[in-house]
């Protein structure tokens, strides 16, 4: 079926067009850690599919309706994995034919990087209603992809320096 999206790895030139798609995952998020972020999994001229990096979801236009980032792990019950997280679509007119395109590109690049499951993380924005139903969490779900555990996070606070510890062990 064609979309009229393709999926592609997203390049250092798209980092910053990119942003506004992340903003709505976290919107307090700063544009320098978005970009330390992404390039810190982007792989630079490596091979091809790499075992991190990051794939967005463009028109004929190059314009970004959508993207995910993904690592290749280590699971105890599954193997090789690949982890998919920050995970957005956004389209006005076609939320169902972008959301088909990205979850294609997860199967299609899990099957590349001879990986036997995929875990993907949902933020609760981005599998949320947007118009009729939800587009991108039916997509997954289609595609064969079900709920099999709650992922929790506990954030903790910044790392005491040595000295602190010190002083506080006595």
């Amino acid at each position: 079926m064609d979309t009229g999206f393709i999926a592609k790895p997203l390049t250092s030139r798209q980092i910053d067009q990119a942003f506004p798609l992340v903003q709505v995952l976290a919107p307090g998020l700063d544009v320098e850690r978005w970009r330390a972020f992404a390039r810190a999994v982007m792989p630079e001229d490596g091979p091809r599919p790499a075992p991190t990096g990051i794939v967005g979801i463009q028109n004929g236009n190059g314009y970004i309706h959508g993207l995910f980032s993904y690592a290749r792990t280590q699971d105890l019950v599954h193997g090789a994995v690949l982890t998919v997280e920050n995970v957005i679509v956004l389209d006005l007119f076609d939320m169902a034919g972008a959301a088909l395109t990205l979850v294609g590109a997860v199967d299609r690049l899990a099957s590349s990087l001879a990986c036997t499951a995929i875990h993907t993380s949902l933020d609760t924005r981005g599998a949320a209603p947007c118009g009729r139903g939800r587009p991108l969490l039916d997509a997954f779900r289609e595609s064969g992809h079900a709920v099999e555990c709650r992922r929790l996070c506990k954030v903790l606070p910044p790392a005491a320096a040595p000295s602190d510890m010190m002083k506080k062990a006595h």
